[in-house]
Parts: structure tokens; C-alpha cells; sequence
């Protein structure tokens, strides 16, 4: 009796130690949009260009003013992002719970591209930034 006891106690021990040392922990990946700021204009259709700023955070998230980076919250939209081999895809919902898509060309410092509504990312207009 004391031999199993023993025994289920040491195998606890052992499946609690492997348990912790198996967790992962959180990984971010870390590319050229990482932890920046951008700013730059958005033209809808032909009327503009209007001032826009961007920041994108490590984990993928991205939030979009329509201004600059203090605009009140009803001119802000926030989202999530892709970035490969400097093409950059992303979508926000704005204060309203309307949707916008971008895509664009990352080039060294400056971010090209155009911009539509729900799901399509063109059609609406363009968008020039450049990083901060």
C-alpha cells in the first residue's frame, strides 16, 4: 500500500513537471510593421487626399485614424494585419461596425496602395504612409 502511494505521488510529480516544462509560451513574430507608427493620406475615389495614421502592434493588430494618432474614438478603426515579401493585407472595423480592406506595397520607409469597402480592397481609393 505505501509502495503504491508512493509511487502515484512520484508520477504526479512527474506529470506536473512535464506538463510546465511543455507549455509554450506566447511567440509573436516580429516583421518590418512590428511596434510602428505611420502616417500619410487616403483619397476616396477623387475627393482628397484626407490625413490618416496607422500603428501596428506585434501581435498582429493594427488600429487606423482617420486624423492623426489623436483622433476621438469615432474616427478610429481597428483590425489585424499581414505582412509578406512587403505586401501588406489588412481589415478594420470602424466605431459604426463597417468594414474596410487594404492592400498595399511596402517599399524601404513609405506604404502604397488602395483601400475599399467589406471585403474588397480596392474600389474605394488610395493610400499613401510613410513610417515615423
Amino acid at each position: 500500500m505505501i509502495f503504491k502511494k508512493r509511487l502515484f505521488i512520484t508520477l504526479s510529480f512527474v506529470l506536473i513537471a512535464a506538463a510546465i516544462s511543455c507549455k509554450k509560451d506566447h511567440v509573436t513574430s516580429h516583421d518590418a510593421l512590428a511596434n510602428s507608427t505611420w502616417s500619410g493620406t487616403f483619397i476616396v475615389k477623387n475627393n482628397g487626399p484626407d490625413p490618416l495614421a496607422i500603428k501596428f502592434s506585434e501581435n498582429k493588430n493594427v488600429t487606423l485614424f482617420f486624423g492623426d494618432l489623436t483622433a476621438p474614438a469615432e474616427h478610429q478603426c481597428k483590425g489585424s494585419y499581414t505582412l509578406a515579401n512587403n505586401k501588406l493585407v489588412f481589415s478594420v472595423t470602424d466605431y459604426y461596425n463597417e468594414k474596410m480592406s487594404f492592400t498595399g506595397t511596402q517599399t524601404n520607409n513609405t506604404i502604397t496602395g488602395t483601400w475599399g469597402h467589406g471585403d474588397a480592397d480596392n474600389g474605394g481609393g488610395s493610400f499613401n504612409l510613410a513610417k515615423q
